[in-house]
């Protein structure tokens, strides 16, 4: 599903915030690249809505959700033990997306474009549509002891949250082009990549399945005994954390907060004094044309169709 909020799309241009982008552009273009993304890598979207109101035309909400099912068996849930092989698999890691997750809610204008742009992951939908492919295999997933997919922090996190104790090797993770630090290659957040566990013994069949999926896996840390984060680079131990000072997630945070009160009269108003006017409001819009971007069929597994009954024009409601 799909749920976006942006203000109004048919304010004239010349209305726009200064250093920003005009509303309509932003509908427009985010559409056309989360639908192109979802629709490649195989994910049936079944709901998409936009809400449309001035408290989003300074930040725009982009909200999507994935709801995934698989049958009881085919999940472990174990601890990782000492000796086990933690392999990474999917994309290469480069240096985008390095900073993305705080650079994300920073403030932006125009020149964002050449001072940020490094911050925003390369996304590569084939190499996705490989990892969905190789999950829905039950023999593959009951391999898996435990595993993360790579987002803010890159294998910083989404290995290190794996084990207590982990011994990570920088050096084996393979890049998309050479020049990259340990610093780039333990934070970098490259997208279309997860780190599972394996036992040991297990290592070698799961890296030949993802492989006849055309998927590169290699082993890049194992599970340690003694309860700490070390990683490696160039034959030198570049970190070295105890998980007890992990676990603590860094200095206490206060904050003062002031709720401030809202006037809610509006809220008894009538909205609409007319059908005409009803039918004028962009809350009652048709959203048939934006959600029919996206592909509600693929797979062939869709229960409720986006738009259904006599005409083809009622919003799917599950009951």
């Amino acid at each position: 599903m799909r749920v976006t909020g942006a203000g109004d799309p048919r304010v004239s241009l010349d209305k726009t915030l200064p250093g920003k982008l005009p509303q309509r552009k932003l509908c427009q273009t985010a559409a056309a690249g989360y639908s192109s993304y979802g629709n490649q890598i195989g994910l049936a979207t079944g709901h998409v809505a936009e809400l449309y109101h001035e408290g989003y035309i300074a930040k725009r909400l982009e909200c999507g959700a994935v709801v995934a099912a698989a049958p009881a068996y085919n999940v472990r849930r174990e601890c990782p033990a000492p000796g086990d092989a933690i392999i990474l698999l999917g994309g290469r890691t480069g240096r985008d997306g390095i900073g993305g997750a705080t650079g994300s809610s920073k403030s932006h204008n125009l020149k964002s474009l050449s001072t940020m742009a490094s911050e925003v992951q390369k996304g590569n939908a084939p190499e996705e549509r490989k990892l969905q492919r190789l999950f829905r295999n039950g023999a593959v997933t009951r391999l898996i002891k435990r595993c993360n997919d790579f987002g803010a922090g890159g294998v910083s996190v989404a290995i290190g949250e794996l084990a207590d104790g982990l011994h990570i090797d920088l050096d084996a993770v393979r890049k998309k082009y050479e020049g990259l630090d340990g610093t780039e290659l333990a934070i970098s957040e490259s997208q279309e990549r997860m780190a599972v566990v394996v036992a040991p013994e297990d290592a070698e069949a799961f890296i030949a399945a993802a492989n006849a999926e055309n998927l590169e896996a290699y082993q890049v840390a194992v599970v340690t005994k003694e309860p700490r984060m070390v990683m490696e680079w160039n034959g030198a131990v570049i970190a070295d954390l105890s998980r007890e000072f992990l676990n603590t997630n860094g200095a206490v945070k206060h904050a003062a907060v002031r709720v401030a009160e809202k006037e809610r009269a509006e809220l008894a108003k009538t909205r609409f004094g007319s059908l005409r006017d009803m039918a004028a409001s962009l809350k009652c819009a048709s959203r048939r044309g934006l959600a029919e971007r996206f592909d509600s069929t693929v797979g062939a597994g869709s229960v409720l169709m986006p738009f259904g009954g006599k005409t083809q024009r009622t919003p799917a409601q599950a009951r």
